[in-house]
């Protein structure tokens, strides 16, 4: 029994599709030959099936899902601001929770012109022995005050330039400084610091003419703007607070602690010079074109 053959236009399409369009398609474009084709209760032109056919077969060669990364529009991008290095932030301390300085050093008080006389020569002969080129010395001064008629004259004198010695000079008993003191006032290695040192250096040349403010102010390092530059912070600072921030301690107003708060941060100031130095050496020497 013979088989039946299929007609011509079947055979094709059974036997060699198009790659890229489905079957349904190829019998679609076969029925639109007599102008209008017939899809359920509605008719379509032969344009329309054309342009179904298009987008039909669009479907078919695009992806499921565009992963392809999208340009940012300019209008919404935003240049990032230059990295700044960070501040070190001031450590917020309970002064409850903190011990009292326990200054175990000595005490060398004087009240006589003579013996304020020999200390300060005394003090002058260390700093000239000393190697380096800045000697720093905790530097204060006390007056009393009085809101009905303001400050009275300067009643003492505090230096310390060693932590383990302090001397305290009684000036209300002096009618002028004597040279040795005025001299290690103003010697050029000395740096007198202190919170607030400049007007305890006018209160003094007020009080004794003999005294030039101008030269110890331009020696001198105040210790709460020392502790803004290193930090990056800013503010006034007490000698509470700063003793407070630096050395973990509770002040109890003797002057060996202005000491140590000066050769803490100058330990902070090197150690910040090492670090830029060593980013400086890490970094390629620029060339020049020749």
């Amino acid at each position: 029994m013979s088989k039946r053959k299929l007609p011509l236009w079947m055979r094709d399409a059974e036997q060699s599709p198009t790659p890229s369009v489905p079957k349904q398609s190829r019998f679609l474009s076969d029925a639109v030959q007599n102008g209008i084709i017939t899809k359920g209760s509605e008719t379509q032109s032969v344009k329309d099936v054309q342009e179904d056919e298009q987008k039909e077969n669009q479907s078919t060669t695009l992806p499921e899902e565009d992963n392809t990364p999208r340009r940012r529009l300019r209008s919404n991008y935003k240049i990032p601001d230059d990295v700044q290095p960070k501040r070190e932030a001031t450590v917020k301390i309970n002064i409850e929770d903190v011990p009292f300085i326990d200054y175990k050093g000595t005490i060398r008080y004087y009240t006589d012109w003579r013996d304020v006389a020999c200390a300060a020569d005394e003090i002058m002969q260390w700093v000239d022995k000393q190697p380096q080129v800045v000697v720093p010395i905790a530097f204060d001064l006390e007056w009393p005050f009085s809101f009905q008629t303001g400050p009275g004259p300067t009643a003492l004198m505090q230096l310390c330039a060693e932590l383990h010695c302090c001397y305290l000079f009684q000036l209300s008993c002096l009618k002028k400084l004597p040279a040795a003191l005025l001299q290690l006032l103003h010697h050029p290695k000395v740096r007198l610091h202190g919170v607030n040192v400049k007007n305890d250096f006018r209160k003094l040349a007020r009080d004794f003419p003999e005294a030039n403010a101008e030269t110890m102010i331009g020696q001198c390092v105040d210790l709460g703007q020392w502790y803004n530059r290193i930090h990056g912070s800013s503010g006034l600072w007490s000698m509470e607070r700063l003793v407070l921030q630096v050395c973990r301690l509770r002040i109890d107003k003797n002057k060996k602690i202005g000491q140590e708060i000066y050769l803490k941060l100058e330990e902070k100031e090197q150690k910040l010079e090492q670090e830029r130095q060593e980013l400086d050496m890490a970094l390629p020497a620029p060339t020049s074109e020749q």
